[in-house]
C-alpha cells in the first residue's frame, strides 16, 4: 500500500525473522529498515542493536502494539527514526520513510566530510613525518609519534633510503600528477613522500633485506614511467641505503649532491646513487682565449669549433660542482657581449646591469647541454648582427661616395640618395645616423663646406661662384651656413687664407 518510489525506495525487501533480516543487511545495501519489536527468535531491539553495530548508517523504524516505556527508552538509545504505534496508517509510515531518507542523506553527507577530513589528516602526517626524516637533527618525538599514527614500525626495519624525482614543468598540476602515479608504483613497499616545492617531490622508502627486490622493481618501473613521460622532463635518483631511520637525511643529502648529475647527463632519466670522488675542474684557458680571438677576427666556424671542443671537454666532468660550469659559460658569454659592444656600439646596459641578467639566465639552467644551446645562440645573433653591419657598411660607403660626386647639384635631395641606394629616406636616414653619428644632410652639408674651403683660397673665384659650384643657388644663404660652419664669413675665411 505504500507508495515506495514517489518516496524515493528504489527497492524493498522481506525478512520473516531478525536473524534473516541481518543476513540480508550483510548481503544487500540496506538503508532503512521496518521492523516488529515482539517477534520469535530475536527481538526488534536485539536485531536493531546488531544493525546498529554493523551498520550505524542505517535507519530504523519500529512498529508495535505494545507501547511500554522500557520499549520507548530502548527506541531513544538506539536513535530510531519512528515509533509508530498499531494499526499502522500509510501516511504515518511514508512521512516516517521520508523523515528517515532525509536524515540517512544528512548522515552520509557528515560521513563523506569526515572520511575526506581523515584521509587529508593522513596526507597531512605522511608529508610531515616525511619531512621531519630528512632533517639532519631529527625530533625522534614526534618522528615516533607520526610513526603509531600511520601504524608504521620503521624503527624495526633493516634498510632506509631517499628518492628525489625533480620535475621541470611550468605547470604544478603537472607536478602534483607526476606524484600521484609515483606514488602508485612505489605502493608495494613502505613510503612516505611530499612535495618539497614545486619542482622536487621526495620519497623515503623503509624496507627488509627479503623486500630488495621489491626495491629493485620499483627502480625499474620509475626509471619505465620517466623514460616514457613526452609531457613533463623528469628526473630521479635514489640516495644510498641507512640501516637507521634517524640517519635518512645522509641518503637525504646524498640524493641531493647525485642530482646535479643530470646537469651534465639530462632529463628522462633515473639513477642510484655511486660513491664517486669529487675531482677538480680540467680545463685549459687556452680554450677561452681560442674562443675569445675568434670573435675579434668575425671567424665563425672557428667559434663554432670552439663551442664544440669546449663542451666535449666540460660534459663528462659530472663530478665538479655545477657552479664551475656554469662560471665558465658566465666568462664565454661575456666575452661575446663585450666584442659586441665593442665592435657594433650595441651597449646600452651597464656592465653591472648586464652581467646581472647573465647571472640570472645561467642560473635558470637546468642542464650543461641548455648553457650550451643559450652560448650557440647568442654567438649567431653576434654574427648575424656582424653580417648586418658589413651590409650597413657598403650601403654607408655608397651614400658617401654619391654625395661627394654630387655635392654641386643645388637639386640634390635626400629622397635621391636613398633611391640610390635602394632604401627609403626614413631607413636610409636612420642607418646612416646610427652608423656615422650624424644626419645624411649634415654630412652633405660638411662635404660642401670643405669644398668651399679650397674654392676659397683660389682669389680668381668669385663668392657668387663658389656658393654656385659647392651646390648653392643662394650666396647670401651660403654666406649663413659657411659662417655657422666655420665660424667665420667666406670673405674674412678667404682674406686669412689667400694672402
Amino acid at each position: 500500500m505504500v507508495k515506495w518510489e514517489q518516496i524515493g525506495v528504489t527497492k524493498v525487501m522481506e525478512a520473516s525473522s531478525g536473524e534473516e533480516a541481518l543476513i540480508t543487511c550483510k548481503t544487500s545495501k540496506v538503508d532503512i529498515v521496518i521492523s516488529d519489536i515482539r517477534m520469535t527468535g530475536m527481538s526488534g531491539i536485539e536485531m536493531a542493536k546488531n544493525i546498529r553495530e554493523q551498520y550505524p548508517l542505517c535507519q530504523i523504524i519500529f512498529m508495535t502494539g505494545y507501547v511500554e516505556n522500557v520499549y520507548l527508552k530502548e527506541a531513544i538509545d538506539l536513535e530510531v527514526v519512528s515509533f509508530l504505534e498499531k494499526p499502522i496508517h500509510i501516511k504515518e509510515m511514508e512521512e516516517a520513510i521520508q523523515k528517515a531518507a532525509k536524515k540517512l542523506q544528512v548522515m552520509q553527507l557528515h560521513a563523506q566530510v569526515g572520511k575526506q577530513m581523515s584521509v587529508e589528516r593522513r596526507q597531512y602526517i605522511i608529508h610531515k613525518l616525511a619531512k621531519e626524516l630528512i632533517e639532519p637533527v631529527a625530533n625522534r618525538k614526534a618522528i615516533q609519534d607520526d610513526m603509531k599514527h600511520l601504524k608504521l614500525a620503521w624503527e624495526q626495519k633493516e634498510y632506509a633510503c631517499v628518492a628525489i624525482f625533480d620535475i621541470k614543468s611550468d605547470e604544478n598540476r603537472n607536478s602534483e600528477k607526476v606524484m600521484y602515479a609515483l606514488d602508485r608504483i612505489f605502493s608495494e613497499i613502505e613510503h612516505v613522500y611530499f612535495m618539497k616545492d614545486s619542482s622536487h617531490i621526495v620519497f623515503i622508502i623503509a624496507y627488509q633485506k627479503q623486500e630488495e627486490d621489491i626495491l629493485r622493481e620499483i627502480i625499474r618501473r620509475s626509471r619505465d614511467f620517466v623514460n616514457a613521460n613526452t609531457t613533463v622532463s623528469i628526473c630521479g635518483v635514489f640516495g644510498r641505503c641507512v640501516t637507521n631511520i634517524y640517519s635518512i637525511y645522509k641518503s637525504y643529502e646524498t640524493a641531493v649532491i647525485y642530482l646535479q648529475k643530470f646537469f651534465y647527463l639530462g632529463y628522462q632519466q633515473v639513477l642510484c646513487y655511486a660513491k664517486e670522488e669529487e675531482r677538480k675542474l680540467e680545463f685549459d684557458e687556452m680554450h677561452m682565449k681560442a674562443f675569445a680571438e675568434s670573435l675579434k677576427e668575425l671567424n665563425h666556424k672557428k667559434t663554432m669549433e670552439c663551442i664544440k671542443q669546449i663542451y666535449i671537454i666540460l660534459r663528462p666532468q659530472h663530478t665538479v660542482l655545477v657552479s664551475c660550469m656554469k662560471g665558465i659559460y658566465l666568462r664565454l658569454l661575456n666575452y661575446v657581449y663585450e666584442e659586441a659592444e665593442h665592435a657594433f656600439s650595441m651597449g646600452n646596459i651597464s656592465e653591472n646591469e648586464r652581467r646581472g641578467v647573465l647571472l640570472e639566465k645561467i642560473h635558470s639552467m637546468d642542464t650543461l647541454a641548455e648553457c650550451n644551446e643559450f652560448l650557440q645562440e647568442q654567438v649567431e645573433e653576434y654574427y648575424q648582427n656582424a653580417e648586418s653591419l658589413v651590409v650597413n657598411n657598403k650601403i654607408i660607403v655608397q651614400i658617401m661616395e654619391f654625395i661627394n660626386q654630387k655635392y654641386q647639384d643645388y637639386e640634390l635631395s635626400v629622397s635621391e640618395i636613398s633611391d640610390h641606394v635602394y632604401l627609403t629616406p626614413n631607413y636610409m636616414m636612420m642607418l646612416f645616423k646610427k652608423r656615422m653619428g650624424k644626419t645624411v644632410l649634415q654630412y652633405l652639408t660638411e662635404v660642401r663646406m670643405e669644398a668651399a674651403k679650397e674654392l676659397l683660397k683660389d682669389g680668381r673665384i668669385k663668392l657668387t661662384e663658389v656658393a654656385i659650384k659647392v651646390g648653392f643657388r643662394d650666396s647670401n644663404y651660403f654666406s649663413k651656413v659657411f659662417h655657422k660652419y666655420v665660424g667665420v664669413s667666406p670673405r674674412i675665411y678667404r682674406e686669412k687664407n689667400f694672402f
